[in-house]
């Protein structure tokens, strides 16, 4: 067990006091019953112990539960995690002061909030209360700005910035690195973009929810980009649906109430468009079809896509033909828009992927011949 003492020592100072008055504005807790506020805005009666509730409060019409609920809104589970560290014996106003101190240390961030590094011990925060500035959880969260007034209304300081002396003038000698110039002609090894890890986390529960997800993902430089980018889409529209602040509380809700795995199943399903997109579709299908318009390539009508656009565009052809010459008495003006307009919409879908091909296929033609042009500003 991890000892309390620095915990008190800390909460002494005055920038660390400063600083917790800040989170609390950004939470909603300020005011004088704010160490009794459960999530919804409800308030518990007993500092005994955490108060454990699980409540469910409808936003937007969806229906969220969770358990925070304090000065600096703890999950119950996070609260138990802080005991466990340090013994706290109740869910005191002093302890909830004294755990907010050593959720700012587990950030690394409690020597830059004595020091009066404020708006760098606010960046290593963000990620521990969505409020803050910067926070990627996708809530409402306070301006930098705003957090400072806060903070220097409650008597936080800053540290003192010491004037850069005149540097000395640059010779040319300076600016040759050997070493430098030798590894600037090695081409470097593409960096293989990773996961957030509160991301990470929660996908596999999601994959769970939506199985087909699964084939959207898989290892290796090459899809990695790939893989990120359709993790934050699906993560995303998990939060949304059920209004979760951040990834933490979206596995907490999901595991408690059945309806909202409900709505972050529907919510994935709603954007599968945009993770097609991700994974390859119209896309990847422009660019091995624009294989067949590079020259010396294969002629068109080799290509399969020219004949499936061919039959879905044999379908309204034979309508038309029908509708206009051979039954034109069987169609009343309804059922002739109706026919028309989906039949526009058809060719127009399949102008614009051939378009969409004949361009990308001129663009890398020219790009490989060195005929690309700047655009001129």
């Amino acid at each position: 067990m991890k000892d309390p003492i620095m915990l008190i020592e800390a909460l002494d100072n005055p920038n660390v006091r400063a600083f917790l008055r800040m989170l609390r504005h950004g939470e909603g807790t300020a005011g004088e019953d704010g160490y009794r506020v459960m999530f919804g805005g409800g308030l518990f009666d007993s500092f005994a112990d955490h108060p454990r509730q699980a409540i469910t409060r409808k936003l937007g019409g969806t229906p969220i539960t969770s358990t925070a609920a304090g000065a600096y809104q703890y999950l119950s589970r996070t609260w138990d995690g802080l005991v466990k560290q340090y013994g706290f014996a109740d869910f005191s106003p002093k302890n909830q002061d004294l755990g907010a101190v050593a959720l700012i240390a587990g950030r690394k961030a409690l020597d830059d909030v004595i020091a009066g590094r404020f708006e760098d011990a606010v960046r290593k925060c963000n990620r521990e209360w969505a409020s803050l500035p910067g926070s990627p959880y996708g809530q409402p969260v306070v301006t930098m700005a705003r957090a400072g007034q806060e903070y220097e209304a409650n008597g936080g300081t800053y540290e003192a910035v010491a004037q850069a002396e005149p540097e000395a003038a640059a010779t040319l000698a300076d600016f040759i690195n050997p070493e430098a110039l030798e590894a600037d002609t090695i081409t470097p090894t593409p960096k293989e973009q990773t996961m957030a890890p509160f991301i990470a986390a929660v996908l596999p529960s999601l994959i769970d929810l939506v199985p087909k997800l699964g084939r959207l993902f898989s290892s290796g430089s090459e899809t990695s980009e790939r893989n990120v980018k359709a993790a934050e889409i699906v993560v995303a529209a998990a939060k949304e649906a059920i209004g979760a602040r951040n990834e933490q509380e979206l596995l907490e809700i999901l595991k408690a109430d059945p309806s909202a795995a409900a709505a972050v199943r529907g919510a994935i399903e709603s954007q599968w468009f945009k993770l097609e997109e991700v994974g390859g579709g119209i896309v990847a299908a422009r660019e091995a079809n624009a294989v067949y318009l590079q020259p010396g390539a294969p002629g068109f009508w080799l290509n399969p896509a020219f004949w499936v656009s061919l039959a879905f565009l044999m379908m309204p052809v034979m309508i038309l033909v029908d509708m206009l010459f051979a039954h034109p008495g069987s169609y009343d003006d309804t059922l002739r828009t109706q026919i028309i307009t989906a039949v526009l919409a058809l060719l127009g879908i399949v102008g614009a992927y051939w378009l969409g091909t004949s361009f990308s296929s001129q663009r890398k033609t020219e790009l490989q011949s060195g005929g690309a042009k700047l655009p001129i500003a």
